[in-house]
């Protein structure tokens, strides 16, 4: 499936990154923003952004089920981002759409 037309991005080339991405000792939480640089690729319109965080977090957990990326580490990811947005709402800070929308996805998700 393609996620972004302007970059010509597929759910596919999004699973190989998140295993590259998992693959190193300290993996960030995976942005669509991130996503993107390791692919070599600029977010052009943005319009794909909301997808992507949607293929991230669904091909995250496909891979855990799988086995191809560490259980662990995903809940620390998890974790991480959780923090983050609660730490962000509790100051009544304004969240960037890409952190809402992660956090959107996994309240659904994993709630």
């Amino acid at each position: 499936m393609i996620v972004c037309s302007c970059n010509v991005i597929s759910d596919r080339d999004i699973e190989r990154v998140l295993i590259d991405i998992f693959s190193k000792p300290d993996a960030p939480i995976p942005t669509p923003g991130l996503v993107y640089r390791e692919l070599s690729k600029r977010m052009n319109c943005c319009t794909c952004a909301p997808v992507a965080v949607t293929v991230i977090y669904e091909r995250l957990e496909a891979l855990e089920k799988r086995g191809e990326i560490c259980r662990y580490r995903c809940a620390h990811i998890r974790d991480k981002l959780r923090l983050i947005v609660n730490k962000n709402s509790s100051k009544q800070a304004v969240l960037s759409d890409e952190v809402a929308a992660c956090d959107a996805h996994l309240d659904a998700r994993y709630a």
